[in-house]
């Protein structure tokens, strides 16, 4: 029996357009956004390549960050057509490559030093006690544990 190596890429996923609607991000529309931009970057053989072990692992709607699962060796097309991604499912977004990994707890374990530091910059930001207590009250809501 073949071991198969993953790489995962921890990916924040910005929204573009000046609406206010939350981005409702589904991993179907993902995938095949990925697939699509895939393919026009490097052709059949780029989107073919990466489809066998292509998978959206972790999707957080409030802090808009993906998990992306890709076969070792193809990972080096998906990371470079990442950058060119542009919409998922008719919106306009732009995908942040944050961190790749080797293992999904080494992206979680990423994603939690991440989560912190940006509520010490929200926390640093704020002037009275009341708005520090709102924002550890609203990144409380959207952290998760390992």
């Amino acid at each position: 029996m073949v071991r198969y190596k993953n790489r995962y890429f921890t990916a924040e996923i910005i929204p573009l357009d000046s609406t206010t609607q939350p981005l409702n991000l589904k991993t179907y529309d993902i995938v095949t956004s990925i697939l699509n931009v895939t393919e026009q970057i490097h052709g059949e053989f780029g989107a073919a390549a990466i489809k066998n072990g292509l998978e959206v692992k972790y999707c957080n709607q409030s802090t808009q960050i993906a998990v992306i699962r890709c076969r070792h060796g193809p990972h080096r097309l998906l990371a470079s057509s990442l950058p060119f991604l542009s919409t998922i499912s008719k919106r306009k977004v732009q995908l942040q490559s944050i961190y790749t990994g080797a293992t999904m707890v080494k992206c979680f374990k990423f994603l939690k030093k991440f989560h912190q530091e940006k509520i010490n910059e929200a926390l640093k930001t704020c002037k009275t006690e009341q708005e520090k207590k709102n924002v550890i009250e609203i990144m409380s809501k959207t952290s998760f544990e390992i």
